[in-house]
């Protein structure tokens, strides 16, 4: 006897909730497993990985504010030379006065603290995702990458780094019922880093998509009180000159890449990203749409105003990863199918 097309076997009882592909007939799931596996090969031929630019004046601001200058002023200095003019400008005063105003290792603290705060309620949250405890230990174990990932990019550049790790809160505490709280930590998420009003925006649009009426409104709630703020800062910042040597920076999708898996080759980490976007498009939760339409929507917009949104998802990528098996088994038992109609003819 053979399994029809995308029946939950074994292997789907790797997750409680089958994956989208259950269903799905031969045809399309040989189609769908050769695209994937030509989007893996180029994936893995093509596509460099790149680290994210430092915030070098980040860095020289908070110094200046520690011997009692002005955050406006010394932007407005400091932009003049900074090769990097575009994004600096984008970077509003938050999480430069927090860390003037606090000892170096408090800073650090904070940091800490919040990526505690991911591994714990992220933990419970995707760990729900697996029926197996295997499984269950493996999401979590793969998180932990993500949170080191993002510890990494804290190094270089703070402000991405903060951006993401509310981003990720906010995506994980968000159910439905209880929108408030995602809301406000997305929110202080763009207050630190306007990069993050992608994330409002996306979470706002699924949440559209899904036919809500209030959540909506609490995510553009949450994108008009951060994009007012924005538009307040660059109005406080004012013009500057151009810098005399402009810095190309890598290309968005070799930055989330690299900050996504870091010290991993390119040619194993890209490979390793599609896997991740498809084990997140193919989950059933809700959950999954969203962390895929924020690595998406991170990557388009990327370079906008001088955001730099393309690593907003890096702490939720590497949890992809622990999704893919389900689907992919699913893909397997259905393009091996070879029932056959059996036609039998009764005489009477």
């Amino acid at each position: 006897m053979v399994a029809a097309p995308g029946r939950p076997g074994s292997a789907a009882r790797w997750l409680v909730t089958p994956d989208r592909l259950v269903g799905i007939g031969r045809v399309p799931a040989r189609a769908t497993l050769a695209g994937l596996l030509v989007t893996v090969l180029a994936a893995a031929l093509f596509l460099p990985s790149a680290g994210t630019p430092p915030e070098f004046l980040h860095d020289a601001i908070v110094a200046t504010l520690r011997h009692g200058g002005d955050y406006y002023d010394a932007a407005r200095d400091l932009l003049r030379t900074e090769p990097d003019a575009r994004a600096a400008r984008a970077l509003p005063s938050t999480l430069a006065v927090v860390a003037a105003a606090q000892p170096v290792w408090m800073l650090t603290v904070l940091a800490a603290s919040g990526l505690t705060m991911l591994l714990w309620i992220g933990g419970l949250r995707l760990g729900a995702l697996l029926a197996r405890s295997a499984g269950a230990l493996l999401i979590v174990s793969l998180l932990g990458f993500g949170i080191v990932a993002t510890a990494a990019l804290w190094l270089a550049a703070p402000h991405a780094a903060a951006a993401a790790l509310l981003s990720a809160i906010a995506l994980v505490t968000r159910a439905r019922g209880r929108v408030t709280s995602a809301v406000a930590v997305a929110s202080a998420a763009a207050l630190i880093d306007p990069a993050a009003l992608v994330t409002l925006a996306a979470m706002g649009a699924i949440a559209l998509l899904d036919g809500d009426r209030r959540e909506p409104l609490l995510w553009l709630g949450g994108f008009g009180v951060a994009a007012l703020a924005f538009v307040l800062h660059l109005h406080t910042l004012g013009t500057t000159p151009p810098p005399a040597v402009p810095l190309v920076p890598g290309g968005a999708l070799a930055r989330l890449i690299g900050a996504a898996f870091p010290d991993v080759p390119a040619a194993i980490a890209a490979p390793l990203l599609v896997l991740a976007g498809f084990g997140w498009a193919t989950v059933a939760d809700p959950l999954g749409l969203r962390v895929l339409a924020l690595l998406i929507t991170g990557v388009a917009l990327d370079g906008v105003l001088g955001w730099r949104s393309a690593t907003l998802a890096i702490a939720l990528v590497a949890p992809g990863l622990a999704l893919a098996p389900a689907a992919l088994a699913t893909l397997g038992r259905a393009a091996l199918d070879r029932r056959r109609i059996t036609v039998t003819r009764v005489t009477r």
